[in-house]
């Protein structure tokens, strides 16, 4: 048998006693001068299965990283707790931005579903391009079909309200892009709600109320139409998923009325998806896209996907408009329909000079890795990266008056004239006529550089 006296029991409950408070008094003390080692075991507490699944061959290099986070856990000076989310978008942000590759990037959640759903070629929302004008939300355009339109939207209108929140104290500090995206996630939502625009509309001052169902509206990347002289005008603005059926529905269109020639306009086109670039191409070409170099200098051939039968125009000859804002996606099929498709002429101003390919990856919690997977060369063999394509013919932006076109794909004329009017359309017309454009020293009336792109809500 077993007996502890109670005189032991009770000198021991002091001795503990005095030795809690000791070490309490040494790690206050200890705690006014920084960090102490209780800080940082509790900080780590929280981190120690993370750290385990660092993969053993890089776990030394990460060790500094969790020195560094156990010191901001620990003595940080913060009136708030610190957001450790944000802590881990910015290293991860940190880490992309080191391999010096500005396509390589990262995006939260929210910017990332954004980008997804636009890539897919529809939202959810009423269906109208907004502007901005003279601090005012305004409709560029409704969207052909659209619920704005259904609902009798018109260019110009000015949007004062949506469902009862005033729009002009809520832009005043904001700039032009940022007034209208906030504009435009106000108006979107889920299809078969409603929202409510207060409108204004000239010439009258007084505001009326507009009651829309949203719905699903596809973003429209083709626009098209037959010009005098049989010449088939196509512009593709953006190379997302829906692209192709578009292309498809409006060659089917097209190729009956016998087109002798075509206009491919891809001005303003910042890319999109590789594989629709390639689908694009096999309407008017069949053979090589463009070529891959991946690592270890390894080179792939990538090639056109053509589409049905009646879906090709191969044989008529063809005049690509490109400009500065060409880029991606617009620039392989640029320089593969220069370099593959026989009767085929570059005209405009030299592209951006995007020649990387990337792979986007959702993470588990809906944000999105960006990581460029190779360079892309065109057909033969040319390198775009950072140089661009020079057309053959080199002809500037300008709105001069002399050169009146037909006003394409829903654009309308400047304020005040009676007619579109665009060079390099015009010169592109003038070329498949057999007229060669005059060199670009010629051409002094420039148009301003394009603003931010429009948004749609």
């Amino acid at each position: 048998m077993i007996r502890i006296s109670r005189a032991l029991i009770a000198g021991s409950i002091v001795s503990v006693l005095v030795a809690i408070i000791a070490f309490a008094s040494g790690w206050a003390a200890a705690r006014l001068a920084g960090t102490t080692f209780v800080d940082s075991f509790l900080a780590s507490l929280g981190t120690t299965s993370v750290r385990q699944d660092t993969p053993a061959q890089v776990r030394d290099q990460f060790a500094v990283f969790w020195q560094v986070w156990h010191l901001v856990e620990g003595e940080f000076y913060q009136t708030e707790p610190i957001d450790q989310q944000e802590m881990v978008y910015g290293a991860i942000r940190g880490m992309l931005s080191s391999l010096d590759d500005e396509y390589t990037t990262f995006q939260e959640p929210v910017l990332a579903a954004q980008s997804r759903e636009s890539m897919q070629g529809k939202f959810e929302g009423i269906g109208a391009y907004l502007g901005i004008k003279e601090g005012e939300i305004i409709i560029d355009r409704p969207f052909k079909g659209s619920p704005a339109e259904q609902a009798g939207l018109q260019p110009g209108d000015v949007i004062v309200a949506v469902d009862g929140l005033l729009l002009s104290p809520e832009i005043a500090a904001m700039s032009d892009g940022e007034a209208t995206s906030f504009a435009a996630s106000k108006i979107r939502g889920p299809k078969g709600s409603l929202v409510t625009l207060t409108l204004r509309r000239a010439p009258d001052p007084e505001p009326f109320d507009v009651a829309i169902t949203r719905d699903e509206v596809p973003i429209i990347t083709v626009n098209a139409e037959m010009l005098d002289n049989g010449v088939a005008y196509i512009q593709i603005t953006e190379f997302k998923a829906t692209t192709t059926a578009m292309l498809d529905d409006t060659l089917r269109e097209l190729i009956p009325q016998q087109p002798t020639s075509i206009i491919l306009d891809l001005r303003n086109n910042p890319g999109g998806y590789l594989r629709t670039a390639q689908e694009v191409l096999g309407r008017f070409y069949n053979g090589v896209a463009l070529y891959e170099e991946e690592n270890g200098g390894v080179i792939k051939e990538l090639r056109t996907i053509p589409g049905s039968s009646d879906t090709r125009l191969y044989d008529p000859p063809m005049v690509v408009l490109i400009n500065g804002s060409s880029a991606s996606a617009a620039e392989i099929v640029a320089g593969a329909l220069r370099d593959e498709r026989p009767n085929t002429t570059l005209l405009g101003e030299r592209s951006f000079g995007k020649g990387s390919v990337q792979n986007i990856h959702q993470l588990r919690d809906g944000s999105s890795a960006r990581i460029t997977i190779a360079h892309w060369l065109t057909p033969d063999r040319s390198r775009i990266n950072r140089i661009g394509i020079t057309p053959e013919y080199e002809v500037l932006a300008s709105d001069d008056p002399a050169y009146m076109v037909p006003c394409v794909a829903g654009r309308r004329p400047n304020e005040g004239a009676p007619a579109c009017h665009d060079a390099q359309l015009a010169w592109g017309l003038q070329l498949l006529a057999g007229i060669t454009p005059p060199p670009p020293a010629e051409q002094t009336t420039l148009l301003p550089q394009p603003g931010p792109r429009a948004i749609f809500s």
